[in-house]
């Protein structure tokens, strides 16, 4: 039974069929995302750009808008505007991946990418504000398990399903655009992803909002945070270097097994796609898995241990992607960094849901997955893109990923150990008693 209730389930869709359709919402943001990694090579030879140009397209210029918006689209969630700003969400992201597939210039694609990130904005604070409302409490971290894995098998259905249909577009003769003309593989790529946003419309008007939270509450957010800061402090830096490797990887694994092991971007997406499909789901799931059972055991400092336990596995496999001979081997290597990636995803959020009155967790997500998109997916792209074209040169693309992700996992992980410390402030009258970090008071 969801959250909330009081002997009666709730209309409108809820518990597990809930979660499943945001995690559907959640796969095709994530796809229309990062489509952009798969076709980064030929859309550098068509239009002339640099890698720090790819680096801008595929972090910064989604990164900066999507962050500006998520408060807002947070405080529109926690007021009850959940399912409106899903189906506005949809309906904006294809419009802007549409325009991926027009555009004709760095420039206009750098608008395109922009308007993604507004539009995909509100998708991760209405969804977990759904959750939050219509889920037991016990189940939360299976729950955000799910969500965070759709974000992975989204990344995966890029390169998986998006490697096989550019392969066949390469193949065929040039789709023609009425009022455009012919298209290049890689803008036809980017229509055709519009398709399924269509049936993803239709799911989300099967929700009903939950009923509205009192207004009394609503402008508490920034005190508690500020309040906790030594809580919510350490667990965002931990967690945007987690995010940072991970989207960092994404961005670039695709051209680094281009440029290094001689694939074409098609077979590049169907072999990465194919692992990522593997291994993703894995990761995530073991994530919350172990989370919810760690909570039960020795709640203080759950969520920090997975999150710490994530940031180091991740360098020595990055080590072996990138340094090993032969492509068995360096695959091998992706495999255990994306599971050990996807296993930090829900400690992440959902030790932020835990630490969280229901009450604020639209806002608080919001600005917390705001600061970590901006920091994490606005920085990782470009500093890879920066260092090959000044530094490593492009073939040294593993080289740069390595030094990145070394500067990102060691104090991420050190920020990690500190959430073990206790949230609130000693004798604050809001406070009464001290409590984990991923475990205060559930505040009605």
């Amino acid at each position: 039974m969801a959250a909330g209730t009081r002997g009666l389930a709730p209309p409108g869709l809820s518990g597990w069929p809930l979660v499943l359709l945001l995690a559907s919402t959640q796969l095709l943001a994530f796809s229309d995302r990062f489509l952009i990694t798969l076709v980064a090579q030929p859309l550098k030879l068509d239009l002339a750009l640099s890698d720090a140009q790819l680096g801008i397209l595929q972090g910064s210029a989604f990164a900066l808008f999507n962050a500006a918006a998520m408060p807002w689209a947070g405080n529109l969630a926690d007021r009850g505007h959940r399912r409106a700003l899903l189906i506005l969400s949809v309906i904006l992201w294809g419009a802007a991946t549409l325009a991926c597939g027009v555009a004709a210039s760095f420039s206009l694609l750098v608008a395109a990418r922009a308007a993604l990130g507004l539009g995909q904005a509100a998708v991760a604070p209405a969804a977990l504000s759904l959750m939050a409302h219509r889920l037991p409490r016990g189940s939360l971290g299976r729950a955000v398990s799910l969500l965070t894995a759709g974000a992975s098998l989204g990344r995966s259905l890029a390169l998986l399903v998006g490697g096989a249909v550019l392969g066949g577009l390469t193949a065929m003769a040039p789709l023609d655009l009425p009022g455009y003309g012919p298209l290049h593989p890689w803008q036809a790529l980017f229509i055709l992803a519009c398709l399924p946003n269509v049936v993803l419309l239709v799911g989300l008007g099967r929700i009903v909002e939950p009923p509205a939270r009192p207004a009394r509450v609503e402008r508490r957010a920034l005190p508690w945070i500020l309040r906790h800061r030594g809580a919510y402090l350490p667990h965002l830096g931990a967690a945007t270097a987690a995010v940072l490797i991970g989207q960092t990887l994404t961005a670039w694994a695709p051209t680094f097994y281009v440029r290094a092991h001689g694939l074409t971007p098609a077979e590049s997406g169907l072999i990465l796609g194919g692992v990522v499909l593997a291994a993703a789901p894995l990761g995530h799931l073991a994530g919350g898995r172990w989370l919810d059972h760690a909570r039960i055991r020795r709640p203080r400092g759950a969520a920090s241990r997975a999150l710490a336990l994530g940031l180091a596995l991740s360098l020595p496999c990055t080590a072996a992607m990138v340094l090993l001979p032969g492509l068995p081997a360096s695959v091998a290597g992706f495999a255990l960094l994306v599971a050990a990636l996807g296993f930090t995803s829900p400690p992440a959020l959902a030790g932020l849901q835990l630490m969280t009155p229901r009450a604020l967790r639209g806002r608080v997500s919001a600005a917390f997955i705001a600061g970590v998109t901006l920091v994490a997916f606005g920085t990782g792209p470009l500093l890879v893109g920066l260092l090959n074209d000044r530094v490593v040169g492009p073939a040294g693309v593993g080289v740069a990923m390595l030094a990145v992700f070394t500067a990102a996992a060691l104090p991420g992980l050190a920020l990690a150990l500190l959430t073990r410390h206790p949230v609130g402030s000693p004798g604050s009258k809001h406070a009464p008693r001290r409590l984990p970090a991923d475990h205060p008071p559930d505040t009605p």
